[in-house]
């Protein structure tokens, strides 16, 4: 059976979207907090044009970028799990994987996500492993069953290896 072009192409453009969506998730939720500064602005100068054009508030900023990391959130919830092969710094190929889930057990060096589907993956861990609980730093004792995460790993001989965890937290109610 002959697969169609244009399904190829689709199916191509729609990994390459959820593995840049994955990604932009987990940077989101590992960028640190920007701080806010307690100084007053001065106020706007004309612009050579003869307009002003006033910077926006920082909280602001603030605001749109947890909107935008809502929209990612909610695009991020519908992956399960992503296949990539990259290039390292050394141009050497690297396998990653992005899975999405909810953490079936956590114990002994490892974690085990049950994934949308009824698929399972067991990744290791190992005290390089990275872990937030949203935008807080996190430690690997954080990561306990029932908890929905997203979970960045490298590929080496068969064997995922975490390389960042991140545990989203319940919206408040």
């Amino acid at each position: 059976m002959r697969i169609p072009t244009w399904r190829l192409i689709l199916t191509g453009g729609a990994i390459v979207f959820l593995v840049g969506a994955g990604i932009g998730i987990v940077a989101a939720g590992s960028a640190p907090t920007p701080a806010v500064p307690n100084s007053i602005a001065a106020a706007p100068t004309a612009a050579p044009s003869g307009t002003t054009s006033p910077e926006r508030p920082a909280k602001e900023r603030l605001e749109r970028r947890a909107a935008l990391g809502a929209k990612l959130l909610r695009i991020g919830r519908h992956l399960v799990h992503v296949e990539a092969t990259v290039t390292d710094r050394d141009g050497n190929l690297v396998v990653l994987w992005l899975d999405h889930g909810t953490v079936q057990s956590a114990a002994n060096g490892s974690v085990t996500l049950t994934e949308t589907g009824g698929g399972t993956q067991t990744v290791k861990t190992d005290g390089d492993t990275i872990v937030r609980v949203g935008r807080e730093d996190g430690t690997l004792t954080d990561v306990t069953a029932g908890d929905e995460v997203f979970v960045h790993s490298r590929v080496e001989n068969g064997v995922a290896l975490a390389k960042r965890i991140l545990i989203i937290q319940a919206p408040p109610s």
